[in-house]
């Protein structure tokens, strides 16, 4: 009986060394994708404390998702989806350069050259142009610092056994997927920026969607099939053709796009349809 019970704390201390060396490898070799070094690129971007840069910054802050993730008080939260927190960017103010703001929204890299978070969609706003950018910086320095300070997001074990199986990605493992949209000319230059910037988390920044499964983002081609006042009602109310309430998309809808101005909008319209239609032939 004795052996037994000596060969079973045998077995038992060898799989708890067994587990402990196999976190210890996920941990190291997860580290080295998330603790990679990029460089640096330069940023021109200087925040402006003219009323109207501020003003189309607060504008674009809801369009373009920045308040569903960090609030609409900048001050972040715990988002469940995520498992982590978003940084409260009126204190992030304290410490940053306008060319880190400017990194991590458009690059996705921090101060040190290492990569933002996964859920930071810095590759939908790579094609984000720079007075966008400076109106976002403007705004967020226009806050007086409030709320706790949120640290860096961590990683559970979970997020880097999914990061070494290639379920998981780097903000930067994202960039190369994405591809800007179809240029149509500089009539459409401004609603271009805007679809690839306010659609491009979902949709793709070149809109062209994430194939056909069931309830996934579609090519927006599918805009050129609906007729003005359909999108607009769409867009305001999140009630697409036939009253429907769509997956993910009529929130969205109601939360970002229905910030936008008719004038926005219309743009917006003109030029996804006028995409639709060259790429699909059907226009005139």
């Amino acid at each position: 009986m004795r052996g037994i019970w000596k060969w079973a704390a045998v077995a038992a201390t060898s799989l708890a060394v067994l587990a402990v060396v196999a976190v210890a490898y996920v941990y190291l070799t997860s580290q080295q994708i998330i603790g990679r070094h990029y460089p640096l690129p330069p940023s021109h971007i200087h925040a402006s404390t003219e009323p109207k840069v501020i003003a189309l910054g607060q504008h674009l802050v809801r369009p373009y998702g920045c308040s569903d993730c960090h609030r609409p008080n900048l001050q972040g939260t715990y988002i469940a989806d995520f498992g982590m927190s978003s940084r409260n960017l009126t204190r992030l103010a304290t410490t940053f350069s306008d060319a880190d703001f400017d990194r991590a929204i458009r690059r996705g890299l921090r101060p040190d050259g290492t990569s933002a978070a996964e859920t930071m969609p810095s590759d939908a706003f790579q094609y984000m142009p720079d007075s966008d950018a400076t109106a976002i910086v403007s705004y967020i320095r226009s806050l007086k610092p409030a709320g706790v300070d949120i640290p860096e997001p961590s990683y559970s074990l979970k997020d880097r056994w999914g990061f070494l199986r290639g379920m998981k990605k780097t903000t930067q493992g994202w960039f190369p997927l994405q591809k800007p949209a179809l240029d149509l000319g500089p009539r459409y230059a401004r609603a271009r920026v805007m679809a690839m910037t306010a659609c491009g988390e979902c949709h793709g920044t070149s809109l062209e969607g994430q194939g056909g499964a069931p309830h996934t983002p579609p090519n927006l081609t599918i805009v050129a099939s609906y007729d003005r006042s359909d999108f607009r009602k769409f867009m305001r109310t999140g009630k697409a053709a036939g009253n429907r309430e769509l997956p993910m998309m009529s929130a969205v809808a109601r939360v970002r796009i229905s910030r936008l101005t008719d004038a926005e909008l219309n743009a917006l319209y003109d030029y996804l349809s006028a995409r639709g239609k060259k790429l699909t032939g059907s226009g005139s």
